[in-house]
């Protein structure tokens, strides 16, 4: 079983003894409906900033047919924007998600992402949309950043304590589920020809496309257009769901509920931006875990935007590489969700559970190893398992890692813990998709880094201490959380 600190003075914010906080217990509590709408449009930012970050990779043959000019290497950056603008901008979004509340937070993220797509349906020339399109990446990666760092504030402020891993997992999952956002609408939308759709009969280079013995220059333009029309369609698409996320943050999104939901959401932490994080940083035991999370987090996120080009040498087509996308994203989605259902339920397992998810993962990503280094014979369903099973097993960790730093780093704020988290693992996404603008000869180091990544960590998961600091506190009071069933 886990430790629960025996000095519980020594968790609790600055401004609050163990005294005043025992009589914060005498409050009322309350859990509130309308919870359920502030998580459905939290989850509904981050299913929508991941789904348009993973806008180009499901579709890079189309693209590379109506933009000839359009390489790999352009389509890796546009996913990279993502990561390089979470890490420039995390600092002064972080402290205004502090001063300022979820709220205007949110409503930021929601313009970001709105600005961002509408300006990719401006136009359909070649140069200019590059460049929208770039614009519109940074813009919805400077969005990811709240999106990235609230689930656990989001869930502390308004889900009692036998939710919030529930709660957490939800918000985290669906912007993951955003990634089978893009892999199933833009493949639905953007068809290639069908005299061109043969994978064996495609090959696509930096400077020159050819179908057989066609070149880019033979492919008829009517095709072309086709093709421009339907990207044009999947950004129209795209800015109006925005949009109307936009103004469901402006219609009712508070800050937090009139009553909290438990104890420590009664407790305020008055600490200034830097002293949380000089205390974030201090703490060992939370480092062990930061490191194999944003190894975890980092490499698999990366990967999965350039997933078409990883599989591409066996002849994986772009429909089918979106389809073993949304299989991944479906199967961590919803082991992720049964995790933190189950962490919720049967308190003071999270470690154990990580290490069982990750133990799983790294045998599914082993057997992909195998099959694309040759070393087992290629069986296009075994490619598929294999790929879903370390995937989907990677992926259910990502809320339990976020609920138990929150506990380890307790009482930093929430909102500073999780933009922490998503400063290290987007380093190591940086890192990963820079590779990728390097020449090379084979995409078999990216499968050797997904096997190798899951047994480090492991390795690391074994020497973390697991605390829960901030539970600890919501349970030593016998609180009673009632739902007033006739408010919204």
């Amino acid at each position: 079983m886990p430790s629960v600190p025996d000095d519980m003075t020594a968790i609790l914010p600055a401004d609050h003894d163990l005294e005043s906080s025992l009589m914060l217990a005498s409050l009322e509590v309350k859990v509130y409906k309308r919870r359920w709408w502030i998580l459905f449009l939290f989850a509904g930012l981050g299913f929508m900033q991941c789904a348009v970050w993973n806008t180009w990779g499901p579709i890079t043959e189309s693209v590379k047919i109506a933009y000839p000019s359009w390489s790999d290497a352009q389509i890796a950056l546009l996913s990279m924007w993502g990561t390089i603008t979470m890490i420039l901008g995390l600092l002064p979004l972080t402290t205004l998600l502090q001063v300022k509340g979820i709220r205007i937070a949110l409503l930021l993220t929601a313009s970001f992402m709105t600005a961002g797509t509408a300006l990719r349906c401006l136009t359909e020339e070649e140069q200019a949309f590059r460049i929208l399109a770039h614009a519109g990446a940074i813009l919805n990666g400077f969005a990811g950043i709240a999106i990235g760092a609230a689930p656990s504030m989001l869930s502390s402020r308004w889900f009692p304590p036998n939710e919030r891993t529930t709660a957490t997992g939800i918000g985290c999952t669906f912007n993951q589920l955003g990634n089978a956002g893009g892999f199933f609408l833009g493949p639905l939308l953007i068809r290639i020809p069908k005299n061109h759709t043969d994978p064996g009969n495609i090959t696509l280079s930096y400077d020159l496309m050819e179908t057989g013995n066609q070149t880019v220059s033979d492919i008829d333009d009517d095709d072309i257009q086709i093709l421009r029309q339907g990207i044009r369609n999947y950004m129209f698409i795209s800015a109006s769901l925005c949009a109307a996320l936009l103004i469901g943050v402006i219609a009712y999104f508070p800050n937090k509920p009139p009553k909290p939901p438990s104890l420590t959401s009664c407790i305020s932490n008055p600490a200034p931006l830097m002293e949380d994080v000089k205390a974030l940083v201090s703490n060992k035991n939370v480092w062990l875990l930061v490191i194999p999370y944003s190894i975890t987090l980092g490499v698999n996120v990366a990967w999965s935007s350039v997933l078409d080009i990883n599989v591409a040498p066996f002849g994986i087509s772009q429909d089918e590489a979106s389809m073993m996308g949304m299989y991944v994203t479906f199967g961590g989605v919803v082991m992720a969700l049964i995790a933190a259902r189950i962490s919720d339920l049967l308190f003071g397992y999270m470690k154990l559970t990580i290490i069982f998810l990750m133990v799983i993962a790294t045998g599914g990503f082993t057997w992909f190893l195998l099959i694309m280094n040759e070393c087992l014979p290629y069986n296009k369903v075994h490619l598929f398992v294999s790929v879903i099973i370390g995937s989907s097993f990677n992926y259910a960790c990502s809320p339990l890692f976020f609920e138990l730093a929150v506990e380890l780093a307790y009482p930093v704020s929430e909102g500073v813990v999780g933009g922490f988290l998503t400063l290290c693992w987007n380093v190591i996404g940086v890192i990963f998709l820079l590779t990728m603008q390097m020449p090379m000869e084979s995409v078999l180091w990216m499968d050797y880094i997904l096997a190798i990544q899951g047994l480090v960590v492991v390795l690391l998961m074994i020497l973390v201490k697991e605390e829960y600091r901030r539970t600890s506190i919501d349970k030593v009071p016998e609180t009673q959380t009632t739902e007033n069933t006739s408010e919204a």
